[in-house]
């Protein structure tokens, strides 16, 4: 019996392990910002790690090419919130189309990597000097992209550029870079918009909910389990039978 129980509790605690190396090896974006709390509210923002042309003039294009990426990612759907490109067309500035124009405080801005890192305080803060507190370099799935072109016909101010999306030159920013370049790229020859390049995406506003949440069973509850059973079966074997020659009251 004793070897049956040691073969017990090494196979609970070897499925424990390959369940936290698994899980430990997933990527996923996250949506709630670490140091948040209930009532807090705040804005999540990516780069598509997938791509397309400039050449529609219509924003409601981009709006939808971002909203699908964010969809392919369960976590982001979970939202059911609004997505947006963060690019100007000729008729429409990226600080209206996303509800960051600065005549309005806005909220903090955050990336889906597990380190929730903060980009801009508020509306002002993204686009009053052009500058980021971090690259926007987070793709949808939360894995960090590192640096690449994206097509913005955006200036540093978050109006549009002379040269917007829906023109034959349109203007393009650099996810990699943190000064002005991240939207306002002035380096290289102008590309064509038939070209294809990703585009930032940011969500509307959200709400951290109130109230504990209980969360699935992960890795580490798998763990707990396993020694919970591991335990048990220990105690089991610390308790004496009754002595079978032991004598009864009549």
């Amino acid at each position: 019996m004793r070897n049956i129980h040691k073969v017990a509790a090494r196979f609970i605690l070897s499925v424990a392990a390959v369940a936290f190396t698994a899980t430990a090896s997933l990527s996923a974006p996250i949506t709630i910002p670490a140091g948040l709390n209930p009532g807090d509210q705040y804005r999540l923002a990516f780069v598509t790690s997938t791509t397309r042309d400039a050449t529609s003039s219509d924003i409601a294009d981009y709006n939808a090419f971002v909203t699908a990426a964010a969809n392919t990612q369960t976590e982001l759907a979970a939202l059911g919130t609004t997505w947006m490109a963060i690019a100007s067309t000729a008729t429409v500035d990226a600080r209206d189309n996303t509800g960051t124009n600065p005549s309005s405080t806005g909220f903090p801005i955050y990336l889906l990597d597990p380190a929730s890192t903060k980009i801009a305080d508020n509306n002002a803060d993204l686009w009053g000097f052009g500058d980021l507190a971090s690259p926007l370099a987070i793709g949808e799935d939360g894995v960090n992209l590192l640096s690449g072109a994206v097509w913005s016909g955006t200036t540093i101010v978050g109006t549009a550029d002379p040269f917007p999306l829906g023109g034959s030159t349109p203007r393009t920013g650099a996810y990699g870079e943190t000064d002005g370049n991240w939207i306002q790229s002035l380096d290289g020859p102008p590309l064509s918009s038939t070209l294809q390049l990703q585009f930032y995406a940011i969500s509307d506003v959200l709400t951290v909910a109130g109230g504990t949440e209980v969360p699935e069973p992960g890795a580490l509850g798998v763990l707990a389990l396993g020694l919970v059973g591991l335990a048990v079966m220990r105690r089991k074997r610390t308790v004496r039978k009754p002595s079978a020659d032991r004598s009864h009251s009549a």
